[in-house]
């Protein structure tokens, strides 16, 4: 049983840290940082996850991925009522959780002062990802699957996620590796450099993907076939709603939650793909993405951990993956490489010697010229060690 209720840890988590919410304070920020950095730090203590054994019943953790949308929802609406102010109290809830507690979390959030507010901003990076993000990821890879694609869609355009559903199935999936990917970062690119290009990238991809679709079905751009204007409507009426239910700071709050959401994904996205290269007409393999198998942040991610394997067959459900133990490993652990990527200097120290092993270990001698290409890019004297240098 124990195997199957972890993978409910993660809508748990985010749930309690949108009911926390609403008690003001320290309470809007501090569930949301303690969530990232407690991932991080639990990452060290326990033992690699190599468990392959198969479910017996799948739909139990089916249940858990359905459950993104409306804790999600939840979240959505917890950020919405911290942004009132006075009397103000979204759909009675304060007034609720008052009659039945004996806490005024009306006065709570009224006497809550405004650095309270710029700490959620920023701790909320991590949970923004996990309310959809990361369920959505699922779920939008079970193309064969109409209900949950559609949920998984759903879940990440609540936050704006309109491209991305559409461009990492379709065309990250192949382009991994190689300079039309958005998620592959190049060498010596920080996390904000490298930020502004994957997202014109995604929306660039995602557009020219929807359009080759809907021209192949002879459907017109404009039409409600397009995937992209829907989830559009959606992500605009979540912001409409925002803006009901909380004025402009609602809906500036949902729009700061939105960019959090994306620039998460692509964090994560950053630190497993960085610096790898592939030759664009070799086929995608394992050793094509850094792998983990630290058993917490596999858990709160749903094995995207586990992503030479996810890379090698992306229909392959989450709790099916395979370890690949033998393949490139992320340094410290998914979250501890997560969090290393928002401070260039420490992201570097970390990653320039994996590279230089992969160099070595992992990459095909028909890859070298790419990796000669991409160190002299970089300006990282460091990887002049390269394998690839001393074989030109």
């Amino acid at each position: 049983m124990a195997r199957y209720a972890r993978f409910y840890i993660n809508p748990l988590a985010i749930t309690a840290i949108a009911l926390l919410m609403f008690l003001g304070g320290v309470w809007i920020w501090l569930p949301a940082g303690l969530y990232a950095t407690g991932i991080a730090l639990f990452d060290k203590f326990f033992p690699y996850d190599l468990d392959e054994d198969p479910y017996a019943h799948p739909w139990v953790l089916d249940v858990g991925l359905y459950l993104s949308a409306p804790t999600a929802v939840l979240w959505y609406f917890a950020i919405l009522w911290t942004a009132g102010s006075g009397s103000h109290d979204a759909l009675g809830a304060g007034a609720f959780i008052a009659e039945r507690t004996g806490i005024d979390v009306i006065a709570a959030r009224n006497a809550t002062g405004w650095y309270h507010y710029a700490l959620m901003c920023v701790t909320m990076l991590v949970p923004a990802a996990a309310a959809a993000g990361i369920a959505g990821h699922e779920l939008t890879h079970r193309t064969a699957r109409p209900l949950d694609l559609w949920l998984g869609r759903l879940s990440m355009a609540i936050f704006w996620g309109i491209a991305f559903p559409i461009e990492h199935v379709y065309g990250h999936h192949s382009y991994v590796g190689t300079p039309k990917d958005p998620a592959t970062a190049a060498r010596g690119d920080s996390l904000y450099r490298h930020l502004p290009k994957s997202m014109y990238r995604t929306v660039v991809n995602a557009w020219e993907i929807e359009s080759d679709r809907l021209a192949k079905i002879g459907a017109p751009f404009l039409s409600p076939k397009n995937a992209l204007l829907r989830a559009g409507l959606v992500s605009v009426s979540f912001s409409a709603l925002a803006y009901y239910l909380a004025g402009p700071l609602g809906l500036f709050f949902h729009l700061v939650m939105s960019v959090n959401a994306k620039v998460a994904l692509e964090a994560l996205n950053y630190v497993q793909h960085y610096g790898l290269v592939r030759v664009s007409s070799d086929p995608v393999q394992p050793r094509h993405s850094w792998n983990c198998n630290h058993m917490v942040s596999g858990v709160f991610t749903l094995n995207l951990t586990r992503h030479s394997h996810h890379h090698a067959d992306a229909q392959i459900y989450f709790q099916d993956l395979a370890t690949f133990s033998e393949q490139p490993e992320m340094p410290g652990g998914l979250m501890t490489a997560y969090l290393a990527s928002y401070f260039p200097w420490v992201w570097r120290k970390k990653i320039a010697p994996k590279l230089l092993v992969w160099d070595r270990e992992q990459a095909d001698a028909r890859e070298y010229a790419l990796i000669r290409e991409a160190n002299a890019k970089s300006g990282w004297p460091e990887l002049a060690a390269s394998v690839a240098s001393q074989a030109a």
